[in-house]
């Protein structure tokens, strides 16, 4: 029997790296392998660009960065590889390792505490490992140092390291950089390494290091991505349903290109056919594509006040007003909520954006349990079809008029600009906000022009109504004599649900 063929190497899209002299690449990826993790040829071109030496046998770089879709192994098969040799082959003293969510620091922190625990070479310098909630840390006789953090503005200052992992870059924030970057700047060969999949529209910091790279050229970055190209669809205005024909989603040549685990074996492309299926258009076209969630155009909401006003700690103290919201032939729906927080300061959220409206009236009875103040919708716009079977139910939601829906739309664009909303951070929001356009309605006002607008903008019509909804609606009156927020049973308050479960 004949031998079957190596599949080909899978090249990345986007490849630089600065001028070098050699690489110790080749010394991480056998060390790799003695630890019993497997490496891919295209993993080996990673972390073999990573490691580029210059003169003295310090980094080419100071920062290097890998972009790549899920489960394709960045992490655990290119980063994990490179701590590996640091420990044991390069010297390094302290290695802070982060990420956005501090889930994904454990999982880390679980393979490689597999990887000391059962290969001799580390378990003999093994000093201590601290395992608890927070305080994940591994160290080595000679100083050693592993230390996992979850990423914050704070996490890290103190620290004075060889290298940071900055995992899941696309949740990088200027702070965050401020915190853990000049913890390198007394070491004598750090470097920083950042791993995402392709950004959201507020990834500013990784849209940055991604055009560096791109461009090529900067003498302090390697960059290495793989991506599928980008357009390709056989209608210049394809809007990636399941439903066009000859759209580039539906390739599995752009699935390969930008997901080589596929022909490693380690992803089966029925199951990218069935993601397909599953998700709405733009998220398998960042997450399996690595297509980029990029700004268009100005928005009358600046994208960076809008990510001023996030908190992802955000808790409301006040019963929601929903908003409801349809795209046009009925493709989508969103229902939002705004809420007062105990400083005064509204709370957007995004309840539920998902295809077609078969499920909206449902989910709006489901939602009579948070006892809403209000249920607001534009009844000029595609969301009036609702209104029949709304009724019906006994949901009698509050209609907006033209002057309602421009002077709502001002509102919210002013509550943005001066800080004046808070929001969770959900990418539907940053994405509808970063694709709006608007159209003029006479009389100085102006509202969200759907036609104009180059994504689904119906969770961001959504926040505009309940907005303007949850200003116009007249506070409930305290039951006497318990306060709104008195305690029930469980030592719960009445809001924790809204704040902490979702809705």
């Amino acid at each position: 029997m004949s031998a079957v063929a190596a599949p080909d190497l899978v090249r990345p899209a986007h490849l630089w790296v600065p001028d070098r002299l050699s690489s110790a690449g080749s010394e991480a990826i056998d060390l790799a392998r003695m630890c019993g993790v497997g490496v891919d040829p295209e993993q080996e071109l990673a972390i073999d660009a990573i490691l580029s030496e210059r003169a003295g046998g310090r980094w080419a770089a100071l920062e290097a960065a890998i972009i790549l879709s899920r489960q394709n192994g960045k992490t655990m098969n290119v980063i994990l590889p490179i701590v590996l040799a640091d420990l044991l082959l390069f010297d390094a003293k302290l290695i802070a390792w982060t990420a956005h969510r501090f889930v994904t620091t454990q999982e880390a922190f679980r393979a490689l505490r597999q990887i000391v625990e059962t290969t001799s070479e580390f378990s003999r310098r093994l000093k201590r490992l601290s395992a608890g909630n927070g305080e994940e840390e591994i160290e080595f006789h000679g100083g050693a140092r592993v230390k996992f953090l979850a990423r914050s503005k704070t996490g890290g200052r103190g620290l004075s390291g060889d290298r940071v992992v900055l995992d899941e870059a696309f949740a990088l924030e200027p702070e965050h950089m401020g915190s853990l970057l000049p913890t390198l700047s007394a070491r004598p060969n750090p470097q920083v390494i950042y791993g995402s999949s392709a950004g959201l529209v507020n990834s500013q910091i990784l849209r940055g290091i991604r055009d560096r790279g791109r461009a090529g050229g900067d003498p302090s970055l390697v960059y290495v991505e793989w991506s599928a190209p980008e357009g390709g669809c056989a209608e210049d205005d394809c809007d990636h349903r399941l439903s066009a024909q000859g759209c580039a989603l539906d390739e599995p040549a752009n699935w390969r290109a930008a997901n080589f685990a596929i022909s490693r074996g380690r992803i089966r492309e029925e199951f990218v056919a069935a993601e397909r299926r599953a998700l709405p258009p733009e998220e398998f076209a960042r997450e399996r594509l690595g297509w980029w969630d990029d700004p268009v155009g100005l928005s009358a909401v600046p994208l960076q006040s809008w990510a001023d006003c996030r908190d992802e700690e955000s808790a409301p103290a006040g019963r929601p007003v929903f908003a409801i919201d349809v795209a046009p032939g009925s493709r989508s729906a969103a229902i939002v909520a705004a809420m007062y927080r105990p400083d005064g300061l509204p709370h957007l959220e995004v309840v539920a954006h998902a295809p077609t409206t078969d499920w909206v009236v449902s989910r709006c009875l489901e939602l009579l349990k948070h006892r809403p103040l209000d249920w607001v919708l534009d009844p000029a716009g595609p969301a009036g079809a609702l209104l029949p079977e709304l009724g019906a139910v006994g949901i009698e939601p509050r209609q907006l008029s033209t002057r309602d829906l421009g002077q709502a739309c001002e509102a919210f664009s002013s509550a943005v600009t001066a800080n004046a909303v808070r929001h969770l951070g959900d990418p539907v929001l940053a994405r509808a906000i970063a694709a709006a356009g608007r159209r003029d309605i006479g009389d100085g006002l102006w509202a969200w022009s759907r036609r104009r607008s180059s994504a689904d903008i119906c969770p961001l019509v959504g926040a505009t109504v309940a907005h303007w909804g949850l200003s116009v609606v007249p506070p409930p009156k305290a039951p006497p004599p318990a306060p709104v927020n008195a305690p029930v049973e469980g030592g719960q308050w009445e809001t924790n649900e809204l704040a902490t479960a979702g809705f």
